[in-house]
């Protein structure tokens, strides 16, 4: 299918799946009254709406080939069933484990179909605890569950493209979930949680840590845990496969938009010419600001419950990941969109609407707009004389917005002397 024709068919399911959003909007006393009396079977009806049947209709009734990253993953997974060693035998830009985690359903369809699925089961598993999670603290958890589903970019993004950065949130949340429980002995947990993290997902998780060690009671205890889980496996891959399992560090000298390098670019280029080749002093400048910025606030609100913050604190790590690492793609938005659903929007607010409704939006149009016109590199300000480069970058440039008034959200709420979410 010209990609084109696909294009247009992500406008139309766009626009419906907007329409179905205002519609539960409109009715949010009746999903009050069933997360009150009957929100599993709700629950499981919007599953089966908005996830499993139009994954069937996608991948089995119309024969749709999967896009995004999933080709790539069937090759790790692929390799990973015929018993290939990570980095050694191919290659990854995931933790080790990742590969052999996405193998698995390989093995009862050898099909690249079978990942996706595997993709949206975990999503509903993830979006299942999370909705559990919040139903005690927000009476319209349910309506908020329906609307994560219907966003544009949640809906491309995990059942068109696969994405799995929505685990980063599942480890953030078992996280959260363990320092509920446990609100003065949580460190063991959280460094155990975390080295998962570190061996199945993706390195950028590592982003996080700064501002959890500033607001644990115990930082040394925690990072003794994951030293003790961390270590042996990096002796081993390094026993097996010497320096090769640093692999998905070569990942970060791609430049990728939008981010604030990205629409920046001309204005930089006027002084410093940045290719990926010399582009390493870029992500060492994101890193100091990804780190800093959510740091800040965690040291100001180092005296609140662990528990009060955790989610706003994971919020900032990788929303600020998305603003100041010049390597961070548009579809890094998925690792904290539900989280910015469930802890920070407020349905009833328009302002909270408009700009989650923008957000997503844009980030299904802007990549296929850059990706269309041929991802061109801005290094000068005549290329906007071009509509279609100034197009992209107005595009890219309202997805910065977006990011900067979650991060501005997510530190507000994380500062603040006590939890208040919206209602």
């Amino acid at each position: 299918m010209p990609i084109l024709t696909v294009f247009y068919i992500k406008l139309l399911l766009s626009t419906l799946l907007t329409c179905a959003i205002f519609w539960t909007i409109w009715k949010s006393e009746l999903f009050e009254k069933w997360q009150q009396q009957s929100d599993n079977v709700v629950w499981g009806i919007g599953f089966l709406l908005f996830r499993l049947l139009p994954w069937i209709g996608i991948f089995l009734v119309l024969d749709f080939e999967p896009r995004g990253d999933i080709p790539f993953f069937f090759y790790k997974a692929e390799h990973a069933v015929a018993g290939g060693f990570v980095y050694r035998d191919f290659w990854s830009y995931h933790a080790p484990a990742y590969a052999y985690l996405i193998s698995w359903p390989l093995l009862l369809w050898y099909n690249a179909r079978a990942i996706v699925l595997l993709m949206v089961l975990m999503e509903s598993l993830i979006l299942w605890f999370t909705y559990k999670a919040y139903k005690p603290l927000r009476k319209n958890a349910l309506q908020l569950t329906y609307i994560y589903w219907l966003l544009p970019a949640s809906f491309m993004y995990i059942l068109v493209d696969g994405q799995e950065e929505i685990w980063f949130w599942g480890i953030g949340l078992l996280m959260w979930l363990h320092a509920r429980k446990h609100p003065d002995h949580y460190e063991t947990g959280l460094g155990i949680w975390f080295a998962v993290a570190m061996l199945t997902l993706k390195a950028t998780f590592i982003l996080f840590l700064p501002p959890l060690l500033l607001i644990v009671k115990r930082p040394l205890r925690l990072l003794g845990v994951m030293t003790a889980i961390g270590v042996p496996v990096l002796v081993f891959l390094y026993s097996m496969i010497g320096d090769k399992f640093l692999m998905p560090i070569q990942h970060t000298s791609q430049l990728m938009t939008p981010n604030l390098f990205s629409v920046t670019r001309p204005l930089i280029e006027a002084f410093v010419p940045i290719t990926s080749g010399n582009s390493t002093i870029l992500n060492w400048i994101g890193l100091f600001f990804t780190a800093l910025v959510p740091s800040v606030a965690a040291w100001k609100s180092r005296q609140r419950p662990v528990h009060e913050t955790l989610p706003g604190l994971f919020i900032l790590s990788f929303c600020c990941m998305m603003i100041f690492q010049a390597s961070a793609p548009g579809a890094y938005v998925i690792a904290f969109l539900v989280t910015v659903v469930f802890h920070l929007i407020d349905p009833d607010r328009w302002q909270d609407l408009a700009m989650l409704l923008l957000l997503a939006w844009l980030t299904v149009v802007q990549p296929f707009v850059n990706v269309y016109i041929g991802q061109p590199d801005y290094v000068r300000f005549d290329m906007f004389a071009q509509p279609e480069h100034l197009l992209d970058l107005t595009l890219q440039l309202l997805n910065v917005f977006c990011f900067f008034w979650i991060l501005v959200r997510s530190w507000q709420q994380v500062t603040r002397s006590e939890t208040r979410l919206p209602a």
